[in-house]
């Protein structure tokens, strides 16, 4: 009997996971910021060489493969200059944006961005998705913010151009481990996430922190 089950409920948790385990696997130290709640902006301390950057971990199942940025507001909808990531009061602010979709605990996509990269990729969809008005000329309720990195059939000639942007903007991001038992793939997937990391988890001002300056 087979009782694997990935669903709403626990794709989160199962997504930060998967996270964790890829960085650890590259010699990062993870902890996890949810262990006595939901902590609000990033999931994860990730540490290495006395550098530590906080990641904000969306994840997904598949559907095929369709990855999540969150949910909007109406404000989001309404001011283009309303950011997605990042957008409570508190201690923790988002470095890096790590979105994953989950077939199983051994087979799934992810991409890790810098949360800037996240932020203009996410306002592209919402213009062409959100802020575009329905067939019937309804405005268009707030919900979740879904893309895909494969070909999808655009409604309108924006959708189309905008779905083609963020695909652009995103691919350069993904790690794809759905065919995780081909050994050639899996090869080549160890230099791609070697190869994100590096361009990723960079020492600026940007997107880290120095451990012990607060």
């Amino acid at each position: 009997m087979n009782d694997l089950h990935i669903g709403k409920e626990n794709v989160g948790k199962i997504s930060e996971r998967i996270i964790a385990n890829e960085l650890e696997a590259c010699g990062f130290l993870v902890r996890d910021l949810n262990l006595e709640g939901i902590s609000a902006n990033a999931d994860l301390l990730a540490m290495k060489d006395e550098k530590v950057w906080q990641i904000q971990v969306k994840g997904s199942t598949y559907n095929p493969w369709w990855f999540q940025y969150g949910y909007c507001k109406e404000e989001h909808i309404s001011d283009p200059n309303a950011r997605l990531f990042n957008r409570a009061k508190g201690p923790f602010m988002a470095n890096i944006v790590a979105l994953v979709c989950v077939r199983s605990p051994f087979e799934y996509q992810f991409l890790l961005l810098p949360v800037d990269v996240a932020e203009a990729a996410a306002q592209i969809n919402l213009g062409y998705a959100y802020r575009t008005k329905k067939p019937n000329g309804d405005a268009k309720k707030p919900s979740k913010v879904w893309f895909t990195l494969y070909p999808v059939h655009a409604r309108t000639q924006i959708a189309q151009d905008g779905q083609q942007r963020e695909q652009e903007m995103l691919r350069p991001f993904l790690v794809d481990r759905s065919r995780a038992e081909n050994p050639e793939l899996r090869e080549q997937q160890k230099t791609r996430i070697s190869e994100l990391l590096s361009k990723v988890f960079v020492p600026s001002k940007s997107n880290e922190t120095d451990l012990g300056r607060g």
